[in-house]
């Protein structure tokens, strides 16, 4: 069985619409493992991740990144997923380790888990300014949330279905991912009344995933069917973490002069953990002298 997470994209025949799925299960696992990540965290980042991956499929620049943030007032209170047109992405959460009791469906409760707030969409296209959107969470859900973030922000009408699926005994990732669709100015109510009642009928992404097997193809052909789906690429998708000494240094040296002397004259080292990934860089009392050198000759 290949281990590699992979995106699709396709359009009805008309060009009417675009769609979008991806399976993640691979990199969602990956991270739970690394991070010891509750199935409550696990399921609202790899959601997170998905949707990410996706709409970052849109970016055209080759450093162009798109990050999606949602602040909530519940104990999974801070997410963030950041992705690129490269199928990279990256992401953590505020609290890993939350736990909360099934909802009244008996799934897990991530909207409970995040609660009432935010859902936050950054393109940063390399200009001066990133563009950077927000609407309300309506469910904390994240699919309905997203969903609501292009009819309100986007004016798109769309369709967004994300998931995670455990296995109950080892707590492992078994499936994970997501579609998007959207329809685009002109689309016919012949086209709009087929989608609707493909959606009617599809069940969820896991358990088309754990039924039919990792396919985003087949997914979207499934949701689009009557509408002569046409496949316009295809490309894996994989967790990654940007971080270096070299960006944790720039972000060190950002800091107040001031900061900066208290750090130089500690005899300890400056420790800067990548809240993406927890990889430590340590810095010197020297090389923070240094970083203080060099902000004074630029003063």
């Amino acid at each position: 069985m290949s281990d590699t997470d992979f995106l699709v994209r396709m359009r009805d025949e008309a060009g009417t619409l675009r769609a979008l799925a991806i399976t993640s299960k691979h990199l969602v696992e990956a991270k739970r493992k690394q991070e010891n990540l509750s199935p409550i965290a696990a399921a609202a980042l790899g959601r997170l991740m998905s949707a990410a991956l996706m709409m970052g499929d849109w970016l055209k620049g080759e450093n162009d990144t798109l990050t999606l943030e949602i602040s909530g007032e519940g104990e999974l209170s801070h997410l963030v997923a950041v992705s690129n047109a490269k199928g990279e992405v990256r992401g953590y959460v505020s609290n890993p380790s939350v736990i909360l009791p099934p909802n009244e469906n008996g799934h897990l409760a991530v909207g409970k888990a995040i609660g009432k707030g935010r859902l936050i969409v950054i393109r940063d296209l390399g200009l001066k300014r990133p563009y950077v959107s927000a609407t309300s969470l309506v469910s904390g859900e994240i699919a309905e949330d997203l969903t609501y973030y292009f009819a309100q922000s986007e004016q798109t009408p769309s369709s967004v279905g994300l998931g995670v699926r455990f296995d109950p005994k080892t707590v492992e990732v078994i499936s994970a991912g997501g579609f998007l669709i959207q329809l685009l100015p002109g689309c016919p109510e012949s086209t709009i009344s087929c989608l609707e009642k493909n959606l009617a009928s599809f069940s969820s992404v896991t358990e088309f995933y754990q039924s039919h097997g990792d396919d985003p193809a087949l997914l979207l052909r499934t949701l689009l069917a009557g509408l002569s789906p046409i496949e316009e690429g295809k490309k894996e998708v994989r967790w990654h973490c940007s971080c270096s000494k070299d960006r944790a240094q720039h972000t060190l040296s950002s800091l107040p002069k001031k900061d900066l002397e208290e750090m130089a004259n500690d005899t300890k080292d400056t420790e800067i953990v990548c809240e993406f990934c927890g990889k430590s860089y340590r810095f010197s009392p020297q090389e923070i002298q240094a970083m203080i050198d060099a902000k004074e000759a630029k003063q």
